[in-house]
Order: C-alpha cells, then sequence, then structure tokens
C-alpha cells in the first residue's frame, strides 16, 4: 500500500476559511472552559464579562466564516453514503452550536434582573436584544444545553477528522492545514485540546475553588452562630437602686462640667479639596476598591473638650466608583445602594470621646439605603491650631443596611472597610 497522493490545491480550504476555523476552535475551547469554571458569585465578575466578550466575538466570526462560505465554493466531500450524511449533519450543528450559544447568552443578558451593561473588552458597547424578561429562564437552560451540544459535537468532529487521517488515510486533515502540511493540523488540533483543559484547570483552581470554600465556610457560620434577636425586641431598663440616686458631690461635678462645656462653641470646620472617602470589601480572589466623589459635612468640633462634636457628613452615593463602568452602573441598582429611591447616605454624630493622643472614637448613625443603625468611627488629627489634617477608618455591615443583597453579592464579604482623609480648616464661631 502505497502513501496517498496530496490532494490538489482546489481540493483544500482557502487560507481566510483555514484562518477562521482554527481561530474560532480556540475561542470555543477557551470560552467553553471559561463557562464551566468560572465561579458564578461576584468574584466571576471579570471573568462573567470576559466571557460575554468572547461569545459576542464568536458570533461575529461565525457570522463572517458563513458569508465567506457562500461566496467561496468549499472541497467537495471526501466519502458518501450514512458516513458522509454523518458528517454534514455534525458540521450544520456546530454552526447551529456557534451562532445558538452566544444568541441565547446575549438573550440571558438582555432579560436578566441586574441589567448589567456589556461592554465588549471593557471598551466597546454593545446593546441588550429588547426581550421580555419571562424568558430569561429558558435562555438560561438553552445556553447550557448548547454548551453541552457543542461539546458532544466537537468530540464527533474531531473523531471523524482523526479516523479519515489515521483509519482510511485519505490525508483529509491537510485540507485545513495551513501550508498543506497534516502535522500542522494536528499541531492546532492539540493547541484547541489544551487552550481547552489548560483554561478550565487555571479558572477553577484560581477562582472557583476558593469561592466553593467561601460558600461552605459561610454555610458552616451560619450553622453555628446563634439566633438572630429581633430588632424590634426592648430590652427592659433596671429599675433605679438607692445607689444610683445623685449625690451632692455628683450633682457639683455635673454642674462643673456643664460650666466648662458652656464656656464657648466649638470652633467650626470647613472640608478642603483633595478629600478622599475610599471602601474595599473582600471578594475572596483580593478586595474590591472604590471611592465616593461627592460629599460633604459640617463639623463643629474642639480637640480639647470632644463631648461638644456635632458632625454631620453627606455623600451622594451615585458618585461611587470602582473604576469599572459596568460594576459603577450595578453599585447604583436596587440590590447595592438603590439610589434611585435613595439618593444620600448621611452620618451624624453627637457622641465623640477622646482615646488617646490627638486620637478620637465618634459614635453616630449611620442611614444608608432607606435603614438607619448605629455606626461608629475612629480618627486620628494632626496638625495644630486651626488647621489640622484627618484621617480616619471605620466597619460597616453591608448586610445592616441590604446592601448587597442579591445573587451577584455572593461572594462578598459581610462587612466593608471604609477609610477617609481630608484637610480641615477651623474659625471660632
Amino acid at each position: 500500500m502505497g502513501i496517498p497522493a496530496p490532494a490538489a490545491d482546489g481540493a483544500r480550504y482557502s487560507s481566510v476559511a483555514m484562518a477562521l476555523h482554527w481561530l474560532i476552535a480556540l475561542a470555543l475551547a477557551f470560552q467553553l472552559a471559561l463557562g464551566f469554571a468560572m465561579p458564578r458569585d461576584a468574584s466571576g465578575f471579570a471573568l462573567y464579562q470576559f466571557h460575554k466578550s468572547i461569545g459576542i466575538t464568536i458570533l461575529l466570526l461565525t457570522v463572517l466564516r458563513i458569508v465567506w462560505r457562500l461566496m467561496h465554493r468549499p472541497p467537495p466531500a471526501v466519502e458518501g453514503g450514512f458516513n458522509g450524511f454523518l458528517a454534514k449533519a455534525v458540521h450544520v450543528g456546530l454552526y447551529v452550536f456557534m451562532i445558538g450559544a452566544p444568541l441565547t447568552g446575549w438573550a440571558m443578558v438582555s432579560t436578566d434582573a441586574l441589567k448589567i451593561p456589556t461592554m465588549l473588552f471593557g471598551a466597546i458597547p454593545w446593546p441588550h436584544l429588547p426581550l421580555p424578561a419571562g424568558i430569561n429562564g429558558s435562555m438560561e437552560d438553552a445556553h447550557e444545553l448548547l454548551a453541552w451540544f457543542g461539546i458532544a459535537l466537537f468530540l464527533l468532529h474531531v473523531a471523524g477528522a482523526l479516523r479519515h487521517q489515521l483509519v482510511k488515510k485519505d490525508n483529509l486533515l491537510r485540507r485545513m492545514a495551513p501550508g498543506g502540511a497534516a502535522a500542522a493540523a494536528f499541531g492546532l488540533l492539540a493547541l484547541v485540546v489544551v487552550t481547552y483543559f489548560g483554561t478550565g484547570m487555571y479558572v477553577a483552581s484560581t477562582y472557583l475553588v476558593p469561592s466553593l470554600e467561601r460558600q461552605q465556610t459561610a454555610e458552616a457560620l451560619a450553622v453555628a452562630a446563634p439566633e438572630a434577636v429581633p430588632e424590634d425586641s426592648a430590652t427592659p431598663e433596671p429599675e433605679a437602686t438607692p445607689s444610683d440616686a445623685a449625690t451632692p458631690e455628683a450633682e457639683a461635678s455635673e454642674a462643673a462640667a456643664e460650666e466648662d462645656t458652656a464656656a464657648g462653641p466649638p470652633p467650626v470646620w470647613a472640608i478642603q479639596p483633595g478629600k478622599r472617602l475610599g471602601f474595599t470589601i473582600d471578594n475572596g480572589s483580593g478586595g474590591l476598591r472604590g471611592s465616593f466623589s461627592d460629599w460633604s459635612g459640617t463639623i463643629q468640633f474642639d480637640p480639647d473638650n470632644s463631648e461638644s462634636a456635632d458632625i454631620r457628613i453627606s455623600i451622594k452615593l451615585a458618585s461611587a466608583s470602582m473604576g469599572d463602568a459596568t460594576q459603577d452602573d450595578m453599585l447604583q441598582g436596587a440590590e447595592f445602594f438603590g439610589t434611585a429611591a435613595n439618593p444620600t447616605a448621611t452620618w451624624r454624630s453627637t457622641s465623640v470621646r477622646k482615646t488617646g493622643t490627638n486620637r478620637y472614637s465618634a459614635q453616630g448613625t449611620l442611614s444608608l439605603n432607606g435603614a438607619s443603625r448605629p455606626q461608629s468611627l475612629s480618627f486620628t488629627l494632626s496638625g495644630s491650631g486651626l488647621r489640622r489634617n484627618v484621617e480616619g477608618s471605620a466597619t460597616i455591615d453591608r448586610n445592616a443596611f441590604k446592601v448587597g443583597v442579591g445573587s451577584s453579592a455572593e461572594g462578598l464579604a459581610p462587612n466593608v472597610a471604609l477609610s477617609f482623609a481630608f484637610d480641615a480648616v477651623g474659625r471660632a464661631p
């Protein structure tokens, strides 16, 4: 048996067809592995955005490939009968998959309740389809089924090509091999396989496994945690005892304190330009950072008589930014800040105590997202006289204010770290 003669140039695909074939194959391998391995909580947000970008790219490349095929006749079929019919059916199925999977994914995004904008590769805005929200679940099911359908077709396609090359020895791979060398096609096929398994293992180990561990830890803590006391439950006040009665000495001390306080109102401080108010929240793979650009305050405070303080801070929630337009839009939605109903957060304190040299602790009330809860913070002062620098921090329980209540926040830590710094110039009242 001699070596099969190489096919004539007319029996090979064009260079453009080859380039589109292998480019789409590599993109599909990456996309399928990413789709199955990426976590479904907030830690996978960037991967989710990238998944959408790759999906639309595959859709556009597939349309281009169909147009090219219609304009350029492909090589003739090398086999007839049932095997030839099966090969054609697999090819048609692959086109259905390459068009249907991106379209159902696009439909999922367009009908999702979160309305997360799609920015291709973080730069090009992509519109949503005008579809009813009620089909979201069906599109999600169809998208997943098409993914499994595509994997099955891919395996059949590769098996058929290897059968021709290794069993029938008709040198079929040369038809789709750059330079006409079957070895080049084998190398590209191996690259596709490595891309699929390499992507899957990297994403799973870097994102999915830590996400599952966080979920298991949260469930264990929820089981072990004691039952929460209802917010409306009132703690009875202890009855007064004779020892609680005011003594003449205590009354005299209180009167002296009132006289000291009444010695003069505290200075009024103006927050200077260059102020900073930032926040950080753990998502299991680092920290998500953001800041507010629009906030202001009125401060009455005497560093030497902190009990006379009256501090009021107002924050425009729409000014929150995390450096990503899509995440910034999500922050404004009902699952996070709900700025349409509650555009401003406020914090007020009239209870400040000195805890050390130039160190203070303030007890106040934070009003955010329609809820008001006690909220403390600590800060330090530097400078002297009526020119001071203020730096401070606080830890906020986002669940107490129902910030981050949907599926997109599942991987986020319950506490948000707040930090602030500003210069202030005071004036005597």
